[in-house]
């Protein structure tokens, strides 16, 4: 007999959103991205070996280009809304004064700085405006973001 190979088929299913802000607020709503109605299928597999729930994941598009060349304008990021505790070098989804970003914290000299891939981008302190954490940005399709760049 000859050895099968096993492909997995697996998925979970991770909603496609907008994020709806408001400046000096924590909370956030979340509406369904009309540009893509199907969720995004990422591999069951890719999301245990980060130790995802999938409960708390949400995907949504990269605007801007920040944080190019790591992650393009309309990418698509799958963020985990419960994992919101800022570690340094990790990449979030964040309300900044009521806008959604994705950005890298990273700190020095005990501040913290939204930072950007791009080197056209200024680190921004934080203390300079309200920053809220929604999740941290965990997985890209066909790559783990996870871990400090």
């Amino acid at each position: 007999m000859g050895r099968s190979e096993f492909v997995e088929t697996e998925v979970t299913l991770v909603p496609r959103i907008t994020l709806r802000l408001r400046a000096g607020s924590t909370d956030y709503d979340t509406v369904p991205d009309l540009s893509s109605l199907e969720p995004l299928r990422v591999l069951t597999s890719e999301l245990r070996a980060l130790g995802a729930q999938p409960h708390r994941l949400l995907a949504m598009r990269v605007r801007g280009q920040g944080m190019e060349p790591m992650l393009f304008e309309d990418d698509w990021v799958v963020i985990d809304t419960g994992d919101t505790v800022r570690r340094n070098r990790e990449v979030y989804a964040v309300n900044w004064n009521g806008e959604a970003c994705v950005q890298q914290l990273v700190e020095r000299g005990g501040q913290w700085y939204l930072t950007s891939v791009n080197s056209d981008f200024k680190p921004i302190n934080v203390r300079s405006g309200h920053l809220s954490i929604v999740g941290r940005v965990v997985y890209q399709p066909g790559r783990t973001v996870a871990g400090k760049l």
